[in-house]
């Protein structure tokens, strides 16, 4: 992480955080309750969704997908979707950009929906996911 994000990070305080949307579907047969790695194919994809307010402040929303298959013959274990809201206060006034805002409210949302996914899928997926941290530079307003 770059000095600049971690300033920035520093700088920004979060007002309020919560779900806002949340789905899970397990929909594995009985007999496929206790999978392996091998046996599933997982996708997953991370979107932060910025939205500026003021000067002030700005919300990231954080969107984690996973879609998790059987390799064999690609039916569908399970589907987890999760949206989780951060609203955000700048305390220092430093122009950064949209890009930069949304990076430091996703360094700062990350922790809180990591366990949160993982929880999820440790009680009710047959199979553990552990959600890991994409290329910030992916990362876009």
């Amino acid at each position: 992480m770059s000095i600049k994000l971690q300033k920035l990070s520093s700088d920004t305080t979060i007002v309020k955080h919560y779900i806002k949307d949340l789905s899970f579907e397990n929909l594995c047969d009985i007999d496929n309750q206790d999978l392996n790695k091998d046996e599933v194919k997982i996708s997953d994809n991370i979107r932060v969704v910025f939205q500026a307010y003021n000067d002030d402040n700005f919300s990231v929303l954080f969107k984690y997908s996973c879609d998790c298959l059987l390799v064999e013959n690609e039916k569908r274990v399970f589907i987890l979707e999760i949206d989780y809201f951060g609203l955000f206060k700048k305390n220092n006034m430093s122009n950064y950009s949209n890009d930069d805002l949304a990076k430091a409210g996703y360094i700062i949302l990350y922790p809180i929906l990591k366990p949160i996914v993982e929880y999820i899928a440790q009680n009710g997926a047959p199979i553990n996911i552990t959600l890991t941290e994409p290329d910030l530079n992916l990362i876009k307003a």
